[in-house]
């Protein structure tokens, strides 16, 4: 018997342009995990670079006690307290140059597993992180339904100007 004609499969071309929208829902989620369990923003948490502002207690000459603000940025991984960063998880220059494995660093005195439960405890539990990204995936996808006129006319512009290749929204 004779084999059939099938229909050709029209396949879609891969998209390889890096979409601006669906990064910044990314970021937004990633936001949400790394402010809930490790009390950081994504960039902090990636780089260990924080500003950590304390309250300093000072004397005068005269023996009167004054309190000032003191900013230190940089990588602080001994006075952040509850905050853990990507270095101190895998275990870089703890401060003081000497480099601890995963998972058997210190923070006040707890371990690193108890750290993340406590600071997810502090930012309202399971629910709170789960109730945001909720709202953020459903805000995002009622933006790409709202603004996919716009949408559309800015990347008919990037094509015109042969960035539609490399970036989309």
């Amino acid at each position: 018997m004779v084999r059939r004609r099938k229909a050709k499969t029209n396949r879609r071309p891969k998209k390889s342009a890096f979409n601006l929208m669906n990064a910044a829902q990314t970021y937004a989620n990633t936001a949400i995990l790394t402010r809930a369990a490790f009390r950081l923003n994504p960039i902090q948490f990636a780089t260990g670079q924080q500003s950590i502002t304390r309250v300093v207690q000072k004397t005068t000459s005269t023996g009167q006690k004054y309190s000032s603000s003191v900013t230190q940025t940089g990588y602080l991984p001994e006075l952040n307290g509850t905050q853990l960063s990507l270095p101190e998880l895998l275990g870089f220059d703890k401060g003081d140059g000497t480099v601890v494995p995963f998972g058997g660093s210190q923070v006040m005195g707890m371990t690193t597993m108890e750290q993340i439960k406590e600071n997810i405890r502090l930012n309202g539990g399971l629910a709170v992180p789960l109730i945001q990204t909720i709202g953020v995936n459903v805000g995002f996808a009622v933006a790409k339904k709202l603004l996919s006129k716009q949408r559309r006319g800015i990347n008919k512009g990037l094509k015109m100007a042969g960035l539609r290749k490399d970036v989309m929204v």
